[in-house]
Parts: C-alpha cells; sequence; structure tokens
C-alpha cells in the first residue's frame, strides 16, 4: 500500500474518532441544558447517527489497512463503504476532505525504494527458481561427490536431486 495513502487514511480514522467524541461531548451539554425538547428529538437521532457513522467508518478503515495495507485491494469494499458513510455523516469536514483526496491517490507502489520492502516481508521464492542452470549443474555434482564418497546414501541422493530439479 502506498504510505501517502496510508498516512492520509490513518489520518481520517484520527479524526473520525475526535469528531465522534466532540459530537458525543456537544449530544450530552445540549441534552443537559435542556436544548432537545420533544419538536428537536428529530436532531438527537440525527446527531447520535451521525456519531454512530463515524465510528463505524473509522471501524471499516482500521480493517481495510490491517496488516500494514497487505491486504488492503482484496479489502477494498470496506474502504469504499467507508467513503460512503463518511460522506453521509459529515459533509465537507476534513476527514471528509482527506477521504476525497484518498480516493485518487494509487494504493499501489510503483517504484520501490530498495531499502524499502513491499508489505513488510518479501516474498520468498523456492530455491529452484532462483537457481541458475549453472548453480543446479554445481549442486548435483557436489551431491554425486558425496554420493561417491560414502557421504550419503544413494537413497539420500535420490531425495536431494528431485528436490533440486
Amino acid at each position: 500500500m502506498n504510505n501517502t495513502k496510508k498516512g492520509l487514511l490513518i489520518a481520517v480514522i484520527v479524526l473520525n474518532f475526535l469528531n465522534a467524541a466532540l459530537d458525543i461531548y456537544l449530544i450530552v451539554r445540549a441534552f443537559l441544558a435542556g436544548v432537545y425538547s420533544q419538536g428537536t428529538i428529530a436532531n438527537l437521532v440525527f446527531d447520535f447517527l451521525e456519531v454512530v457513522g463515524l465510528f463505524i467508518s473509522a471501524g471499516l478503515l482500521i480493517y481495510a489497512i490491517a496488516d500494514n495495507g497487505r491486504f488492503f485491494r482484496e479489502r477494498n469494499t470496506y474502504y469504499m463503504s467507508a467513503v460512503i458513510i463518511n460522506f453521509c455523516t459529515s459533509t465537507f469536514t476534513v476527514s471528509s476532505i482527506l477521504l476525497l483526496i484518498t480516493l485518487f491517490i494509487s494504493d499501489i507502489v510503483w517504484v520501490k525504494p530498495i531499502d524499502d520492502v513491499y508489505f513488510g516481508e518479501e516474498e520468498k521464492k523456492p530455491e529452484t527458481e532462483d537457481m541458475k542452470k549453472g548453480e543446479k549443474e554445481r549442486k548435483i555434482k557436489e551431491l554425486r561427490e558425496l554420493r561417491d564418497k560414502g557421504v550419503i546414501t544413494e537413497e539420500e541422493f535420490r531425495e536431494s536431486l528431485m528436490k533440486l530439479l
């Protein structure tokens, strides 16, 4: 996953939690002050749904970028759901603007620096794929010498040869 996109999504997650906490504070403060009456119960429900939406959006984003973004492409539905929920619950907030920006940033690392390893560990290929023809021949020659000297048995020689080939 692209580090820029990952950083922006982490910022969105933090902002969603902060925005939800602020909304909870404002709801409790207004409720204690008696601002919500029978006529404004719809406002209370809307405010509550906004808080729930922000928490759900943050949770979906956390799941989408979990494991250092390793499965981000497979979890793209969670990311898009979080974007839709975020836009439905809070319009034109900083987190919505950052999410809008992340929609246009590629999640693929196009150029990988030498020291940077994409997704943590590099994928390890079986030894037989990495070996060149000359290396295989050298290994076979070494195995034959070990067999001829009696260091390994005929069965061990065949086993090692099959693994090598």
